[in-house]
């Protein structure tokens, strides 16, 4: 997801001295509108920095200098959140919006606070401000997208980061997430397009790339998918998605060798990766090695042990292996676990009883 960073308002310009000739008078203090301005300059420039314990001491000398200073609120609010200090944050955005009615910056960043807290209606609703004061602000376009993506809405998502699109044709984001959205709604020739777009306009977008293999190999463009793979894992080749993805996409081109190793290769990386173990021991059943499989699958159901999937595999390996009675758990387990033809197999097969008999296995 994009970083969303927080408006900073630019500095202000300082009253011209004026200076006399001969016997000057300088006050020992400034005025309070000069120091203010001069300690919300400084908090901008350690802002900029990232030093932002400097920068909340400057914002707050600001404020003392003049409580109505409304950038300063909100400028104080933004170094807050990156403190995560969230409830202050939120009290700095509430007076600056008191002080500056319909601030789309205020509500954008009043937003993000609301997010980092998992107030998601409250980010949501303030989202929506910020969008219907400025209807071109491409960034809340695309952030109250990314809200609505990430609780399932996909429609709404979708519709957000056309608005964002159209705000700024140039928001690689905004093509990635759409067309992550389009995944989602099963639109994957829009989906492709999508991710294609967004690489165009930032060709080191990798998480694009990524995700157009995997919608090509949902639409069964294997040879596509597979390059899109190759060309990703040629640039970050620590990703143990990426291989394993791409050992989905050999299973599926049945090339079970070249996916068993993609799949050691995602193991290699992380060795709690369940999803990997599960589908090497798919792998292993296509080349007859039962042995392998079930093993493969045992570490998986330890890993996740409401892995459906895992069970029902485990039980082909050891049905071949002639472990009959432990087939029949197994399968039993995946239809307990929701995946119903476990309970089929286990009828052909002639097992007792019926997946609610099936207990945990210990």
């Amino acid at each position: 997801m994009i970083q969303k960073n927080l408006l900073i308002i630019g500095l202000l310009s300082a009253p011209l001295a004026s200076w006399a000739q001969v016997d000057s008078v300088r006050a020992s203090t400034l005025p309070g509108r000069q120091l203010a301005e001069r300690a919300y300059n400084s908090g901008l420039a350690s802002f900029n920095a990232q030093n932002y314990a400097a920068a909340l001491r400057s914002f707050d000398q600001a404020i003392a200098a003049k409580p109505n200073f409304t950038a300063a609120y909100s400028n104080r609010a933004a170094t807050r959140y990156k403190l995560k200090e969230y409830p202050e944050a939120l009290a700095d955005y509430d007076r600056a919006l008191q002080l500056e009615p319909g601030s789309y910056a205020g509500y954008f960043g009043r937003a993000q606070v609301h997010e980092a807290q998992n107030q998601f209606t409250e980010a949501d609703q303030d989202y929506s401000a910020a969008v219907q004061v400025k209807p071109d602000y491409a960034l809340a376009w695309y952030s109250r997208g990314v809200l609505r993506f990430e609780k399932g809405d996909y429609k709404a998502a979708r519709d957000d980061f056309d608005s964002a699109i159209k705000s700024d044709p140039q928001l690689a984001y905004a093509y990635h997430d759409r067309g992550s959205a389009n995944q989602k709604l099963n639109d994957y020739r829009a989906a492709v397009e999508d991710y294609s777009q967004a690489l165009t306009l930032q060709p080191e977008l990798l998480p694009a790339l990524l995700n157009r293999a995997t919608t090509e190999r949902r639409a069964g463009q294997l040879a596509l998918a597979l390059e899109d793979y190759d060309a990703y894992i040629a640039k970050k080749s620590d990703n143990p998605l990426a291989f394993n993805n791409r050992g989905s996409a050999r299973f599926e081109k049945k090339d079970y060798a070249a996916a068993i190793a993609d799949f050691s290769q995602a193991l290699a990386i992380d060795a709690k990766y369940a999803y990997a173990w599960n589908n090497r021991a798919a792998a292993q059943l296509k080349l007859e090695k039962y042995a392998e499989a079930a093993a493969d699958a045992s570490q998986a159901i330890k890993l996740k042990p409401d892995y459906a999937e895992a069970y029902l595999n485990r039980g082909h390996a050891r049905e071949m292996l002639r472990q009959a009675d432990e087939a029949c758990q197994d399968w039993r387990k995946a239809a307990e676990l929701g995946l119903v033809v476990g309970d089929n197999y286990a009828a052909a097969a002639g097992c007792a009883g019926t997946a609610a008999d099936a207990g945990t296995e210990k």
